[in-house]
This record gives structure tokens, C-alpha cells and sequence, in this order.
């Protein structure tokens, strides 16, 4: 038995206006050839879908089921036809985007926004890593393009990269912590007494980092930045913020920024995705993030 789309959609158009005659008119047929496909339809199944009743047609216990479970099969074959032809122009169906916990969320936010307005059949998921979980994620095949990748491109086989800017970083303590009143750049020995704050790198296969741990200083894991600011102003523990994050707690003396003898050098960041298979949309996310303005706002700028 093969039921075309077109016949289900007669089906469902009959069974929504409840005559074939103004079925008819909605698809500029003479009535007898929609009786005729209906007939035919019926004969194909084995059951009857309608019961006349004059001028008008009503639907019976199995059309009523046949419509129920047909709309889904009238879905699926819209989205096969245009997925087809989206394939066909090289516009990917999904995209994963993988972006560094440091990159400021307003940038994805707007990204996100100009994506849905751009590739509304495109599906788009926006996951966070943290440092080499970056690298990971687009190595293992779990993202498309990485946004905010860390220090250096582990191996270019394969892949396209474009550096996107650096990541400042600043110390810092609660205005309440016993290293808060120092003037002098902090010493490590000074500072292993107190736990690290840290968030756990996201990394399967590569070598896991930390954004800062000194040899035999107790480390804290946290799930962010929101928990790590948390702690620090609690006097749990010490750390570096990035300095986008950390700006506006300076300002308002929440937290104090202290100079440290070794202090960390900034994040060079990358863009980059995989060269095999690149559609069109990857492309254009490329292109999105390497905009002058939307490279100095993921940087913090």
C-alpha cells in the first residue's frame, strides 16, 4: 500500500472543511476528481475514512484515527523536502558550538539571536567548556567551531584557525582576606595557605589546565565564575577572575585586585572549526566572530 502526500493532504483538507466540494475549491479541482483520490485512498487502506451525509462528509472512527496519525507523517515529509534541499545548498541541518566559560555570555546571546533570525531550519546548540575541554570538544567531533580556545592550536591537520584576541586576568581577594592589606606583589610562598578556587577543566583527552594553582596549594573545584566570585568574597578561598568579570566588583569594592610577583600572563584565544565538511552556516559563524567589534567584546572589550 503507498499513500502519496498529496492524497494524505486531500485527506486532511476534506476531513478539515468537511466537503469535497469546498476542498475542491481550496485546490482548484473539480469535486469528482477529490471523490476519485479519496475512493482510491479508501480502496488502498481497507477501510472507509468518511461517511456522506449529503453536501456534507464526516469522518469515521478509523479517519479520525488515519488523521490523528498522519499529521506526523505530512511533518516529516515537509522536513525531508526541505532538509534535502538545505543539504543540497550546503546548509548544515545542526551546528554545535563550543565556547570557552571565559567568553562574556552577551556575545553568544546576540550571536544566538542573529543565527535564528539567519538559519531558521538550522538547529543551534551553544555548549560552555572549560580551557582544554575546548580543544577536546572540536578534536572528539563533539563541537563544529570553538569559540575562546586557549593558548595555542594543539595540531592544524584539519583544522582552521583564526586567533580572536587575549583574556587579561586579574588576582584577586575579599577586602576582608589577611592578604588584603598588602602593598608588596604577593610571593607564592605566601600565598599556598590558602585554597585556589577553581573551575575543573572539561578535557577528556587532552592534558587537564587550571586558570591558577601553585604546587601544593589546596585547590577548590566550582562549577563557574559565579561560585568562584561567591567564594572569594566569603574569604573561602583566592583566585583570578577575568578582567571582565572582575571590573565591576573593583569598581564597587567588592573584591580587591592585588599585585602578584608571578602574576598570569593573559588568554590568547581561537576560533576554530574543522576544514572537512564546513557548510555554510559554520562559515558564516566564523566570519560572525571575527567582526572587529564582536572580537573586542569577546575578549571583554
Amino acid at each position: 500500500m503507498f499513500i502519496s502526500d498529496e492524497t494524505l493532504r486531500v485527506i486532511h483538507l476534506v476531513a478539515r472543511y468537511q466537503s469535497i466540494t469546498s476542498a475542491a475549491e481550496q485546490l482548484n479541482k473539480v469535486p469528482s476528481a477529490i471523490s476519485y483520490t479519496i475512493k482510491k485512498a479508501e480502496e488502498a487502506l481497507g477501510a472507509d475514512l468518511f461517511i456522506r451525509k449529503g453536501r456534507y462528509i464526516e469522518l469515521t472512527p478509523a479517519g479520525s484515527y488515519f488523521i490523528e496519525h498522519s499529521k506526523t507523517i505530512l511533518t516529516d515529509m515537509d522536513a525531508l523536502r526541505r532538509n534535502t534541499v538545505l543539504v543540497h545548498d550546503g546548509i548544515e541541518r545542526e551546528l554545535t558550538i563550543a565556547a570557552n566559560n571565559i567568553i562574556p555570555p552577551a556575545v553568544l546571546a546576540a550571536l544566538i539571536a542573529d543565527f535564528e533570525r539567519q538559519f531558521t531550519s538550522t538547529t543551534l546548540t551553544v555548549s560552555l567548556e572549560v580551557y582544554n575541554g575546548c580543544w577536546d570538544a572540536l578534536y572528539s567531533r563533539r563541537a563544529d567551531l570553538v569559540v575562546g580556545a586557549p593558548h595555542a592550536v594543539p595540531s592544524t591537520e584539519g583544522i582552521i584557525s583564526e586567533p580572536i584576541g587575549q583574556m587579561e586576568w586579574d588576582f584577586v581577594v575579599s577586602p576582608q582576606h589577611p592578604l588584603a592589606g598588602a602593598r608588596h606583589p604577593l610571593e607564592n610562598t605566601e600565598l599556598r595557605q590558602y585554597s585556589a578556587i577553581c573551575i575543573r577543566d572539561t578535557s577528556v583527552n587532552f592534558t587537564p589546565l587550571h586558570a591558577w594553582l601553585l604546587e601544593g596549594q589546596k585547590p577548590l573545584f566550582v562549577p563557574d565564575f559565579a561560585m568562584a566570585i561567591a567564594l572569594i568574597e566569603q574569604n573561602v578561598g583566592i583566585g583570578y577572575i577575568p578582567h571582565h568579570l572582575a571590573l565591576p566588583l573593583l569598581n564597587s569594592g567588592t573584591l580587591l585586585k592585588k599585585p602578584m610577583r608571578e602574576h598570569k600572563h593573559a588568554t590568547k584565544l581561537f576560533l576554530a572549526a574543522r576544514s572537512d565538511g564546513m557548510g555554510k552556516v559554520c562559515r558564516w559563524c566564523m566570519d560572525y566572530f571575527q567582526q572587529p567589534e564582536t572580537r573586542a567584546r569577546l575578549s571583554g572589550g
